[in-house]
């Protein structure tokens, strides 16, 4: 999915017409996103019978002024936010917060693209709607990246077209699918980037699915080729229900759902590949040495590498 896609489709709840307004928007914020930042929600707002459009990607919130047909873009980054605040009105929703001293206040419309987008910023900044202003406080930040599935999504409980990976726990991941409230809680045995459709096939059917609906090693190596696009690069995420039961879920993985990946932490137990008989869980050592690795290709900064082997180490 492309960025025009993914943003209309964070825009879908509030209707057609309200999409069609900000059409001129949507092209000037997208030439604005940053190559390492991602689009996290997307909603509406109205000043003066215009309607503007508001973008919360993983790094900045974006909006833009309009004089005429000239544009202005206006930018904050959510590092330098404190003391934000959402209050949900009848009609509208209200987002304060001080951004470099300076007090901003955002009015929203009141749809269901304003619910997901206040959601989002709730569950970033870990602001109770209606609380008391409060200092952004710093702790470890969510891993959060949308997903594109290839294989394996018939097996989620939820239906849709926008899936959404999240790991609030170490060992534990969230998949949430388009709108809906509850997301379904799985935990991460472990997840391997593979080039090779053929091989990311074999492996899958080796791994014992419960009701799963992938079948042969052939019919899942087809599925994928078929959706995979230019890049060739895939990446399978196995998980496991609370009840045991095993689900495998294979994703498009380019560089930026890379980046994310490889800070997952996976469930702290032995699980074994039912075809080579290896042991999922790694030592700290290589951990450090895939970190490394991912260091050395520039997928990593110092900063990044340095953090998760502290983490690691216990330091």
């Amino acid at each position: 999915m492309n960025t025009t896609d993914h943003i209309r489709s964070f825009l879908q709840p509030a209707g057609k017409t309200v999409i069609s307004f900000v059409e001129d928007d949507i092209a000037f914020l997208k030439s604005h996103i940053r190559s390492d930042e991602s689009v996290e929600s997307a909603t509406t707002g109205s000043k003066k019978l215009t309607t503007f459009l508001y973008l919360l990607t993983s790094e900045r919130l974006l909006t833009l002024d309009k004089f005429k047909n000239d544009m202005t873009l206006v930018s904050y980054d959510l590092e330098d936010i404190t003391n934000l605040i959402i209050n949900r009105k009848l009609l509208s929703v209200e987002i304060n917060f001080v951004y470099l001293k300076s007090e901003v206040k955002i009015k929203l419309n009141n749809d269901n693209a304003t619910k997901h987008f206040a959601d989002e910023l709730e569950d970033l900044f870990g602001i109770p709607e209606k609380g008391t202003p409060q200092n952004k406080e710093k702790g470890p930040k969510p891993i959060k990246t949308y997903i594109d599935i290839l294989n394996g999504k018939d097996q989620l409980k939820d239906k849709g077209s926008l899936y959404k990976l999240l790991q609030t726990k170490n060992g534990e991941v969230e998949i949430t699918v388009d709108y809906h409230n509850t997301p379904e809680v799985f935990k991460l045995i472990k997840w391997e980037r593979v080039e090779n459709i053929q091989k990311s096939a074999f492996d899958i059917a080796g791994w014992s699915l419960i009701g799963s609906t992938f079948g042969n090693a052939g019919a899942i190596a087809g599925a994928m080729g078929a959706n995979v696009g230019k890049d060739k690069s895939v990446a399978t995420l196995y998980l496991k229900r609370l009840n045991g039961e095993k689900v495998a879920l294979v994703i498009k993985c380019d560089k930026k759902v890379l980046e994310k990946l490889s800070m997952l932490i996976v469930a702290e137990e032995e699980e074994s590949n039912s075809q080579s008989g290896a042991p999922v869980q790694l030592s700290t050592a290589d951990e450090i040495i895939k970190f490394k690795q991912l260091l050395d290709e520039g997928i990593l900064t110092q900063d990044e590498f340095d953090a998760k082997k502290k983490q690691l180490l216990g330091i």
